[in-house]
């Protein structure tokens, strides 16, 4: 009687236990659903979701497999219902967006079981379909933490994209001849502005750096300059303005010195391999007039300047 009175007595703490665990995974069991496949192969989508469901398991969540596979389902209504009469509590929708190249971007949500109604959202690009592992488990991490797929980036789960080494802004070299016109008047009889420069740059998508040499007169006024100029381009579309300055050696008025430059202006057909530049300049001299100079160094030579890119 007493080896009968214990087995029973084992058999109630059995069950007795049993039950709690029982419902502690209904309350948990979550579902893991395939909303857009981009139309990857189904042994990829396969792959896709089989890491996705594991690595929610890992954190604890037992992920349904009953009416949740790996065919596509609208996020819907009926979604909803089927949902909620198997007893599922949480829900996960596994968007995949296609193959850019290699690339496949991915996004995991979690919506609320009633209404289907966003709760947490993360995305990320796979460098290729080898990598979903690594995008899943930070997709599942931001989701479950509540915080972006940026932030839940560890030692192991860098992606190759985001490991890549710095890399330079595109840019390109071009020589640019330009027709500049002093604006002022000298003494003297008049005659036709006349002028030419030449510069070698680098530009890239918001500056431009680089060498010039520019001559320029008007009556009896001569201007010479040569220095390195940069500038600044706001805009990387087909017009852009720019704003630059320069420093340099300048003559003007028999004397030379040290000057500067500063120059404002617009770039157009910035998408073509010839561009045009239509700026105002005003070079600057940092000297004064000499003694044996007949003419007056003025503060400022102002110029307007129509340039060639080639």
């Amino acid at each position: 009687m007493f080896r009968l009175f214990a087995i029973r007595a084992t058999a109630v703490l059995v069950v007795a236990s049993a039950l709690p665990r029982q419902a502690s995974a209904s309350d948990g069991t979550a579902a893991l659903v395939v909303a857009d496949d981009g139309g990857l192969d189904v042994p990829a989508v396969h792959a896709i979701r089989s890491v996705t469901a594991s690595e929610l398991r890992k954190h604890g969540l037992a992920v349904a497999e009953a009416g949740t596979g790996d065919r596509v389902q609208p996020v819907d209504a009926r979604l909803a219902q089927s949902l909620q009469q198997i007893g599922i509590s949480r829900v996960f929708i596994l968007r995949i967006g296609g193959q850019l190249g290699q690339k496949v971007p991915l996004s995991l949500e979690e919506v609320t079981p009633q209404r289907l109604t966003p709760v947490a959202e993360a995305s990320l690009t796979a460098g290729s379909l080898d990598e979903a592992d690594v995008v899943a488990t930070r997709l599942v991490s931001a989701v479950l933490d509540r915080r972006s797929a940026d932030d839940a980036a560890t030692m192991r789960t860098v992606t190759a994209q985001e490991a890549r080494p710095f890399l330079k802004k595109p840019g390109e070299r071009f020589w640019i001849v330009g027709l500049p016109l002093l604006l002022t008047h000298g003494s003297g009889d008049r005659s036709t502005p006349l002028g030419f420069s030449v510069s070698y740059f680098y530009e890239a998508e918001f500056f431009r750096l680089g060498a010039s040499a520019v001559t320029a007169t008007r009556d009896n006024s001569w201007l010479g300059w040569f220095g390195v100029d940069a500038a600044w381009l706001p805009l990387d579309g087909e017009i852009s303005p720019y704003f630059g300055a320069g420093f340099g050696y300048m003559a003007a008025a028999e004397t030379g010195g040290l000057g500067g430059r500063f120059t404002i202006g617009a770039e157009l057909f910035r998408l073509h391999h010839v561009r045009l530049l239509l700026g105002l300049d005003a070079v600057v001299p940092f000297f004064t007039t000499s003694s044996t100079a007949t003419n007056q160094v003025r503060a400022a030579y102002p110029m307007f300047h129509l340039q060639l890119g080639l």
